[in-house]
C-alpha cells in the first residue's frame, strides 16, 4: 500500500506542477495534430492511394496516443501530489512490529553496512566510476562523485552514447580523409554515403535502445558496462576496412539514394547541447551540499544494581519518545538482548544491540535562482523539441504522390525520431533535478555488552520487627556504545502511485551531540530512579502494617521482653552463686 492514511501526514508540497503544465501543454498541441491527420485521412487515401493513406493512419495513431500520453502524464503532475505515513521507502528493510507486512523493493542498504558506515565513519553510497569515460569526466568535474545514483546513471549513459558517437565519427572522417588523399579508394565510390548512412542509423539506434529515461536512471545501482568501448573501436575500424578490401576486389556498390550530411550535422549539433546542459546541471547541484561523514560517539563503563535488561529497555523508552508526529521509528536490528549463565544461576554475561532510525523529514532543496531558471529552460526546449518532432512527422509524411520516396521517407522517420529522442532526454535531465527530494533523519546504533552477578539483601530481619523485604540484588557491569548521527538523505519523487517509494540513499552524516547527550541523559536518569528494595506504597496495606503493628506490641512476648529490662526483675531472677550487680559474691 502505497498511501497510508493517518491523522498527522508529512506536508510536501508538489514538485511537479510546472513539469505538469509543460506536458500539458505539448501533449494538447500533438494531440490536436493527430486528430487534424484523422480528418485528412480520407482526402489522403483518394489522392495517393492505399500505401500511403495507411502510412498516414500509423502516423494519425503515433500523434494520438503521444498526444494522450503527454495529457495523461501532465494531469497526474498537477493532481494533488498524495503522501502517505509510509513514505519515504526506509534505507533498509524495517523489521517494526508495525511495518513486517510492509514489502518494500528499493532497499538500498543492509542492517551490516549501516553498522560499518555508522562504525568505520564512512558512507559507502559513493563509488568511484567504473568505465574509462566515466573517469574521464569524473577527474575534470571529482564532486560529481557525490550526485544521486539517478543523477550519475544519466551522466553515464549520456557519457557512454556521446563517446562512442564521438569515436564512431572520428573514424568516419579518417576513412574520408584517407580516400581523399588518394589512400584509399573509399571517396571514389557511392560506399562513403553508404557508410555515412549506416552511421546515421547506428547512432540513432544507439541513442533510442540506451535511452535516457527516468525509468532506466532511477535505480537503486550504478550503471557500468566494460569492454562495450572496445567492441565500438573494433567496428569503426572493421567497416571502413571491409569496404576499401571489397572495392579493392573489384565490387562496385549501387549509387547511394542521397547523402546523408545533414543528418549527421544535425545529430552532432543536438548532442554537444546536451551533453553541457547535463554537465552544467551536475556542477551545480554536486555543490550544493558538502558530503560528510561525522559521528557522535558516548563509550563508558558503568556499574548499577539493576538486571541487565534494564538499560536495553530504558534505551527502548527514550527512542520510542522521539518519533515526529507519532511516526514510528524504522528499526534496522531489532533490540534483542541475550543472556548466558556461565555455570550457575547468579552470574553471567549478556549482550544486545540495535540500529534505528527516527521517521525522515522533509526538507526542501535551496537551489539558487540561476539553477531554477536553467532547469525551466532545459524542460522548456525539451518540449519544444518534442513538439517539432510531431511536426515533422505530421508534414514531411503528407507530401507523397502516387508512391514513396525513399529519401523522403527516410527524412520522415530520421529527423522527428532525432528530435523526440533528444527532446525526451531533455525532458528527463530537468525532471531530476525536480524529482530530487531530501529528508532528514537521525540513526541510532546502540550495542552494549558486560556482566552481572546476583546476591540476597535482607531488611528488617530482628526478633522485634513485624515485617521484613528479601530482594535478590542484581549487580550489573554495562559497557554502552552509542553512536548517533544526522542523516541527509535523498530520493526521486514520480507522479501517482508510489511516488515517493524509490530508493533512498545517504549522501551525508553530521554530528548530533544534542540528540546523544538527551539519550544518555534520560538513561541514566531511569537508572537513578530505580529502588532496589522492595516496599509497599499501597494505604491498605500501610494500614495493615500498623495494625501487625499494634499486635505485636500487645503479644505477651513483647511484655516479657520489656520487663526483663526492669532492675528490680533481674534480681530477682539471678541464680544462687551468681554475681552481685554490685560485685558482692556472699550468700
Amino acid at each position: 500500500m502505497t498511501f497510508q492514511y493517518g491523522s498527522n501526514d508529512p506536508q510536501i508540497k508538489n514538485p511537479f506542477k510546472q513539469e505538469g503544465l509543460l506536458y500539458l501543454a505539448s501533449g494538447t498541441i500533438i494531440l490536436l495534430l493527430g486528430v487534424l491527420s484523422l480528418f485528412v485521412l480520407r482526402n489522403q487515401l483518394v489522392e495517393t492511394g492505399q500505401a500511403a493513406g495507411w502510412l498516414n493512419l500509423v502516423i494519425c495513431l503515433i500523434l494520438i496516443t503521444g498526444g494522450v500520453a503527454y495529457v495523461t502524464k501532465g494531469l497526474m503532475q498537477i493532481f494533488r501530489f498524495y503522501v502517505g505515513r509510509g513514505i519515504p521507502s526506509s534505507i533498509s528493510r524495517n523489521v517494526a512490529r508495525s511495518e513486517k507486512h510492509v514489502f518494500e523493493a528499493n532497499l538500498v542498504y543492509q542492517p551490516e553496512e549501516l553498522d560499518q558506515m555508522l562504525t568505520g565513519r564512512k558512507n559507502i553510497t559513493f563509488r568511484e566510476p567504473s568505465t574509462l569515460l566515466d573517469r574521464l569526466i569524473y577527474s575534470i568535474f571529482p564532486k560529481m562523485i557525490f550526485l544521486p545514483y539517478s543523477m550519475r546513471n544519466f551522466m553515464h549513459v549520456l557519457i557512454q552514447n556521446t563517446g562512442y558517437s564521438v569515436i564512431a565519427l572520428l573514424f568516419y572522417w579518417l576513412a574520408l580523409l584517407s580516400g581523399s588523399l588518394g589512400l584509399t579508394q573509399l571517396s571514389k565510390s557511392s560506399f562513403s554515403s553508404w557508410l555515412g548512412m549506416g552511421l546515421a542509423v547506428c547512432l540513432l539506434l544507439l541513442w533510442l535502445f540506451n535511452k535516457l529515461s527516468a525509468k532506466h536512471t532511477n535505480s537503486f545501482r550504478l550503471l557500468g558496462s566494460k569492454g562495450t568501448l572496445v567492441w565500438v573501436i573494433v567496428l569503426s575500424i572493421l567497416v571502413p576496412g571491409a569496404g576499401e578490401l571489397a572495392l579493392r576486389q573489384g565490387i562496385e556498390f549501387p549509387d547511394a539514394p542521397f547523402h546523408p550530411i545533414l543528418h549527421l550535422i544535425a545529430l552532432y549539433l543536438i548532442m554537444p547541447l546536451l551533453a553541457a546542459a547535463s554537465i552544467v546541471l551536475a556542477k551545480f547541484r554536486s555543490e550544493l551540499y558538502e558530503p560528510k561523514t561525522e559521528i557522535s560517539e558516548f563509550r563508558e563503563h558503568w556499574q548499577e544494581n539493576v538486571h541487565p535488561k534494564d538499560f536495553f529497555r530504558s534505551l527502548d523508552m527514550e527512542l520510542a519518545n522521539l518519533r515526529y508526529k507519532e511516526f514510528p521509528n524504522r528499526v534496522y536490528r531489532e533490540l534483542s538482548p541475550n543472556l548466558n549463565m556461565e555455570g550457575s544461576m547468579d552470574k553471567g554475561c549478556f549482550v544486545g544491540d540495535t540500529i534505528q532510525e527516527t521517521q525522515p523529514v522533509y526538507e526542501e532543496i535551496a537551489y539558487p535562482p540561476m539553477f531554477q531558471q536553467l532547469r525551466l529552460y532545459i524542460a522548456i526546449a525539451g518540449h519544444v523539441l518534442v513538439v517539432l518532432s510531431a511536426v515533422l512527422l505530421f508534414l514531411l509524411n503528407r507530401q507523397y504522390i502516387d508512391g514513396l520516396v525513399w529519401s523522403r521517407l527516410f527524412d520522415g522517420i530520421y529527423f522527428p525520431l532525432l528530435l523526440w529522442i533528444f527532446g525526451s532526454a531533455a525532458q528527463t535531465l530537468a525532471h531530476l533535478y525536480w524529482a530530487e527530494m531530501h529528508f532528514t533523519s537521525y540513526l541510532i546504533h546502540f550495542q552494549g555488552e558486560g556482566t552481572y552477578t546476583e546476591s540476597k539483601l535482607s531488611v528488617g530481619m530482628a526478633i522485634t520487627d513485624s515485617t521484613r523485604s528479601e530482594n535478590t540484588i542484581v549487580r550489573t557491569s554495562f559497557s554502552p556504545w552509542l553512536l548517533v548521527t544526522r542523516l541527509v538523505t535523498s530520493t526521486q519523487a514520480s507522479s501517482g502511485s508510489g511516488n515517493l517509494a524509490g530508493p533512498r540513499f545517504v549522501t551525508s552524516m553530521h554530528k548530533a551531540d544534542d540528540l546523544l547527550d538527551h539519550l544518555v541523559g534520560k538513561i541514566r536518569h531511569y537508572l537513578g530512579e530505580r529502588e532496589v528494595i522492595a516496599t509497599t506504597v499501597s494505604n491498605k496495606d500501610l494500614q495493615s502494617i500498623q495494625t501487625l503493628y499494634a499486635f505485636n506490641e500487645a503479644a505477651p512476648s513483647k511484655e516479657a521482653t520489656t520487663s526483663l529490662k526492669q532492675p528490680e526483675l533481674k534480681k530477682s531472677i539471678n541464680r544462687r552463686g551468681d554475681a552481685d550487680p554490685n560485685g558482692d559474691n556472699s550468700n
